[in-house]
């Protein structure tokens, strides 16, 4: 009877603070990072820059999920109606923000069945070319698209970069053929080749094809110099007043997660981000580590799905 007594008084004590279970056995088993994007892109390596040091700390294996499709809304969906048990995220870019504006009716509510974990990095937008292309400088890819209109390719890796295009092209006063991919890996593929002959992605997905002098950097989507490529021109600076893009890769949770594993996943992520070999790693392929806490992240996401509807309707863009 006295164990009885003693078991109903553990658990009723238990019932007061329900998270406090789920933080003692959490986590038990693999931790699944599911990324809507083609392999080879900055949100691959992204997840394989932290994976190690995050399955150190959680104490279980990590693994890296793709699941590329229809603008990273098959992957996105497929983490939105996960069970919200803390064991799978979303690892995804801009494109977050921008789906909503482009897309009549998704199969998922952005700001209703996900929850804004942490931002893992920043990263500029970059125009690149094949180094064959005529047109070296934003000027010159202003003047040869205005002498062509309709006729020179412009793709982007994701719908974040689709948008940025469009942007461009809308401050430029020019008409460019889009061309969306489903992921970096593939664009900077069809670049390389020269059968697309300009690409529009983040830094950090072109830097290698960069450096290894296979793809032509024109510039930054930036009002000041990336530190990777102080060289490169700042196209928001002078060249185009207003070409300013931000991309960033966050981690979402389904909407559901308890409270104290969305915040054991955050400060796992933030501490694996404060790491210095880590934070080294993601500045090599040409990213800013991140870290902003919940309330920071969820704020950018609203402001940005306001801002990039308002290009939208701007540039006359009806969502499909």
């Amino acid at each position: 009877m006295r164990n009885r007594r003693l078991l109903a008084c553990l658990v009723a004590g238990l019932a007061l603070f329900p998270g406090l279970s789920s933080g003692q056995t959490y986590p038990s088993k693999p931790f699944r990072i599911v990324i809507p994007f083609a392999p080879g892109g900055s949100s691959d390596a992204n997840a394989r820059i932290i994976s190690e040091r995050l399955a150190e700390r959680l104490g279980q294996a990590v693994i890296i999920d793709t699941k590329p499709g229809a603008n990273t809304i098959i992957g996105t969906d497929h983490v939105a109606k996960s069970a919200p048990d803390g064991y799978t995220v979303l690892l995804t870019s801009t494109s977050f923000v921008v789906n909503p504006v482009l897309y009549a009716k998704l199969p998922y509510d952005p700001l209703k069945d996900l929850v804004p974990i942490t931002i893992l990095s920043f990263t500029p937008q970059a125009i690149v070319t094949h180094p064959g292309f005529p047109a070296k400088t934003t000027k010159e890819l202003i003047a040869l698209a205005k002498a062509q209109p309709g006729k020179i390719s412009i793709g982007s890796a994701d719908s974040s970069s689709l948008l940025t295009g469009h942007l461009f092209c809308m401050l430029a006063g020019v008409d460019m053929q889009s061309v969306n991919y489903k992921g970096a890996g593939p664009l900077m593929i069809d670049v390389v080749g020269g059968h697309v002959a300009v690409g529009i992605s983040g830094i950090s997905s072109v830097q290698g094809q960069v450096r290894a002098g296979r793809a032509h950097l024109v510039g930054v989507a930036s009002t000041t110099p990336s530190p990777i490529f102080p060289n490169a021109s700042p196209i928001g600076q002078a060249d185009l007043p207003g070409f300013d893009v931000l991309a960033w890769f966050g981690v979402f949770a389904p909407s559901g997660t308890p409270k104290d594993i969305q915040h054991r996943i955050h400060r796992d992520l933030v501490a694996v981000l404060q790491n210095s070999d880590v934070r080294q790693r993601l500045i090599e392929i040409g990213a800013e580590p991140g870290g902003p806490s919940q309330e920071e992240f969820d704020a950018r996401v609203r402001k940005e799905i306001a801002m990039w509807a308002t290009v939208v309707k701007a540039a006359g863009i009806k969502p499909q």
